[in-house]
Formats: structure tokens, C-alpha cells, sequence
């Protein structure tokens, strides 16, 4: 790698690693700037001649791999689109990926930290799923509230009613309508509600 490679890789945001190709699918670090070791929760670390499966243990599952094989072997430069990479449990961090091939047996990976994005887009979903939830709540209440007026209204129309049960029927009917104006309030507020959180989401 001549010099001025070096430097734009030093000064880069984007992460970025150069691998040497050992044997099939064993890349060793060769280069790793300090972007990507600061993405990757690796400051520091001592990667010379270490494979990338050393320091990253769950990397096949992620893709990376493979792609690297295909771009050595193939020299055209491929994407990884968005993929997660599992580091425990807890914690996955997202990364789009494009790798180059180099001289000799060289690849390089360029990638850009997408996780804050993904936080994003999980959590919208995760909300949307919770609004939906309470949508679908909301609107069976309104639907069976709804139905029992038509009924009582259905057997007006259809048979005598006495007073007394008539009574007790129009009581039932306003219940329900005072029902269905509650949840149809309620339904307004929940949307308002959501559509101000994603707004002020988008515009933070």
C-alpha cells in the first residue's frame, strides 16, 4: 500500500481493514484504522497477523467472509448491504460493507457504523407494533359496542317492546354510544400522539 493510501485511511471516519488472504477464507489484519477499531469497541488492539475470526468470533455469520473470498477471487468490488453482527447478547452492531481488492493477496473493507440507524428503525417498529396492537383493541371494542346498538335498534323495528324493557334498552344504547364516543376520542388522541412522535423524531 503506497503512502498517500495509508493517509487517507489514517484520517477517514469510515471504518476501515485491509486483509491478507492466508488460505481459503482466513483473512489476517494487515491494516485498521482508528475509526474502525473505535466503531468496532476495539481501541487498541494489538491486530497485526491475527485473523479476523481471532478478534471477531462471530464474523461468518455476518458475511463478511464470503465476501471477501468472492472479491479475491472475482477482483470486482462488492457490497455487503446492511447486516447485523452479534457481538453478545446484548449487543449487534450494524454495518453497510464494500470491499475492494488490492495488489498481490490484499482486500480492503470499508464500512460505515449504521446501528444508531437500525435503534431507529427497530424502535419505530416496536412502536408501530404497540399502536397497532391498541388500534386493533380499540376498533373491536368500537365494532361490538356498534353492533349491540344495531341490535337494540334491529329489535325495535322487528317486534313489540314493553315499556320497561324499552327503557332498559335505550339505557343499554346510550352506554354504548357514550362507549364508542370514548374510544373514538381515544383513538384520535393515540394518533395524534404517534404521529407527533415520529415528526419529532424525524426532525431530531
Amino acid at each position: 500500500m503506497n503512502k498517500e493510501l495509508l493517509n487517507f485511511y489514517k484520517n477517514s471516519s469510515l471504518g476501515i481493514a485491509v486483509y491478507k488472504r492466508i488460505d481459503e477464507y482466513k483473512f489476517e489484519f494487515v491494516y485498521y484504522n482508528k475509526a474502525g477499531q473505535e466503531m468496532d469497541g476495539v481501541v487498541g488492539i494489538n491486530y497485526n497477523g491475527k485473523l479476523i475470526d481471532e478478534v471477531f468470533p462471530n464474523i461468518k455469520n455476518f458475511g463478511l467472509l464470503d465476501l471477501l473470498e468472492e472479491v479475491y477471487h472475482t477482483g470486482a468490488t462488492k457490497e455487503l448491504p446492511l447486516s447485523g453482527y452479534t457481538v453478545n447478547n446484548h449487543l449487534k452492531l450494524y454495518r453497510k460493507n464494500r470491499v475492494q481488492k488490492l495488489e498481490d493477496d490484499l482486500v480492503v473493507s470499508v464500512y460505515s457504523d449504521e446501528s444508531k440507524t437500525q435503534e431507529y428503525i427497530n424502535r419505530i417498529e416496536k412502536e408501530n407494533h404497540i399502536l397497532n396492537k391498541a388500534l386493533d383493541y380499540t376498533s373491536h371494542d368500537l365494532r361490538g359496542n356498534l353492533s349491540t346498538s344495531l341490535g337494540v335498534l334491529e329489535l325495535f323495528e322487528t317486534i313489540e317492546v314493553q315499556p320497561d324493557e324499552k327503557e332498559y334498552l335505550l339505557h343499554v344504547m346510550k352506554e354504548n354510544l357514550e362507549k364508542i364516543d370514548n374510544n373514538i376520542h381515544r383513538l384520535v388522541r393515540m394518533l395524534y400522539k404517534a404521529i407527533s412522535d415520529k415528526e419529532e423524531n424525524l426532525s431530531a
